[in-house]
């Protein structure tokens, strides 16, 4: 238990199609709404160029990666409420394959390599300048079907409401950024970003869908849920 009386309990990734012997393959979660392939094509979309940063809100929530190279996703937060935020990608490719990039279980991803996606590295309180960043490859953006960034708080806080979270998204085409500003009480968990293949490049959409304690499931089981990735989970500590 941690001193806010939840128990310090998370999940550590097990990729799909390489079960452990004697761990029994989870049942069907629950699939989201049906998505299309795309983000929707809506007035909401925010355009951008080099040298503009552009806000995505609820109301304009919509935007387009074109082009080569790479495709950054920062989180930083304040360092003076002390709190252990971790940044992570659940990764889905067109072959079926899903996997999920995050400190816990030191599961850092590989730009280079399967999944393309990889992330820097764990700052623990929020006092390292740089946060923790996210790298996409979008040489291989055609290989995904989908990319669902999220964060949730490891320890040192209760809830996102005074931890001054922000999001920046910045690729050869553009930079975007996402307040995470308005938790719910008791959240410990948002489903940041949803990218998905477009007709040149990723369609990026702002979800800032947050998630609360739930007796039996993780933060990081919750937004797999969510989004329906399937992934197998097992429990872990850092």
């Amino acid at each position: 238990m941690s001193g806010d009386g939840r128990r310090r309990g998370v999940i550590q990734l097990k990729p799909t199609g390489d079960r452990p012997r004697g761990v029994v393959p989870p049942a069907e979660p629950e699939r989201a709404p049906e998505r299309s392939g795309r983000a929707p094509e809506l007035s909401g979309r925010a355009p951008a160029g080099p040298g503009r940063t552009v806000e995505l809100t609820s109301r304009s929530p919509h935007a387009r990666i074109a082009g080569r190279g790479r495709l950054q996703v920062n989180l930083n937060w304040s360092a003076s409420a002390s709190a252990d935020l971790d940044l992570g990608c659940l990764v889905r490719t067109r072959d079926g394959q899903g996997e999920a990039v995050q400190p816990l279980g030191a599961n850092f991803g590989s730009y280079q390599r399967r999944p393309y996606v990889e992330l820097d590295q764990d700052d623990r309180t929020g006092g390292e300048s740089d946060g923790e960043t996210l790298r996409v490859n979008l040489e291989h953006w055609r290989e995904f079907e989908q990319l669902v960034v999220y964060v949730y708080v490891y320890e040192g806080a209760v809830d996102f409401r005074t931890l001054g979270g922000v999001v920046t998204v910045t690729a050869p085409s553009g930079t975007w950024r996402i307040h995470l500003d308005d938790s719910p009480a008791g959240a410990t968990a948002c489903a940041i970003a949803r990218l998905v293949p477009g007709t040149d490049g990723l369609d990026l959409t702002r979800e800032v869908r947050w998630f609360s304690p739930l007796s039996g499931a993780s933060n990081q089981q919750q937004i797999d849920r969510a989004y329906g990735f399937g992934l197998e989970w097992v429990w872990a500590t850092k």
